[in-house]
């Protein structure tokens, strides 16, 4: 399957430094901030990872925890959706062998995650914390991850909706996240997916889907060509800029 895809991490305009990080295709992205969308074109064949880890702000040592983690997947091709939490597991585990490495300063230090394992036909969908996976379809988008947040519950029922959600001050608390040093494993979150031709998936922190509302992701992601759908996204995440914005877009033909 040929695949389009177009990726930018940016610190933001508020954050001292980019605590998220990238996993396009075997390349890792890490503790750098891009100005504008990287575009590639290329062949998916088995199980090729793509990820967005987001580590977690106001800790120490985010940014380390987000690269590792991404470095755990970059190694992994999955081959049934369970394998999932098997990875997520080995990430885990090579955080606390990071603080047990002298890095005793990092402990507690952990991240958010969102990926895609892609082949030919399938998708293996997973996210722990809020960082999410979305699909847009035939001019339609779906959320395909969930939040593990208390509020993404309220959602779930009914309770709030979609731009509460977005907007609630209370958005950030983590029910689940990839942790060192603490024994809590993390709760994952697995779908599997049909991909059909002309699907496009979009793996983001929450620096990207915070600051668009429903309808402007949807506006972005309807432009002709994926370069002119990726600068839409991140013009208008800049313009509100309070955290670091990263996303992944992937246009498969």
């Amino acid at each position: 399957m040929k695949v389009r895809t177009a990726y930018i991490t940016n610190t933001g305009k508020v954050r001292p430094k980019n605590e998220d990080a990238l996993l396009v295709d075997g390349k890792l992205f890490r503790e750098t901030s891009m100005n504008t969308p990287q575009v590639e074109e290329f062949e998916v064949y088995e199980f090729t990872p793509f990820a967005v880890a987001d580590g977690l702000g106001g800790h120490a040592c985010g940014e380390k925890a987000s690269g590792l983690v991404l470095e755990v997947l970059k190694e992994e091709k999955p081959e049934k959706p369970e394998y999932i939490k098997e990875i997520i597991l080995k990430a885990k585990k090579r955080l606390d062998e990071y603080i047990n490495e002298g890095n005793e300063f990092c402990y507690g230090f952990g991240t958010a995650l969102a990926g895609v394992y892609l082949s030919k036909d399938r998708a293996i969908v997973f996210n722990v914390g809020d960082c999410r996976v979305y699909r847009f379809r035939d001019g339609n988008l779906e959320l395909l991850t969930e939040d593990h947040t208390y509020l993404f519950q309220y959602y779930k029922e009914g309770r709030i909706s979609y731009e509460e959600l977005r907007l609630h001050p209370e958005r950030h608390i983590l029910e689940s996240a990839i942790l060192g040093g603490y024994p809590d494993l993390p709760e994952v979150f697995v779908r599997e997916e049909e991909v059909k031709k002309g699907d496009t998936f979009l793996i983001c922190s929450d620096g990207l889907w915070e600051a668009l509302s429903f309808r402007e992701k949807v506006s972005c992601l309807s432009k002709e060509d994926i370069k002119l759908r990726a600068n839409c996204l991140f013009e208008l995440a800049y313009q509100d800029g309070k955290d670091n914005i990263s996303f992944i877009l992937l246009e498969c033909d």
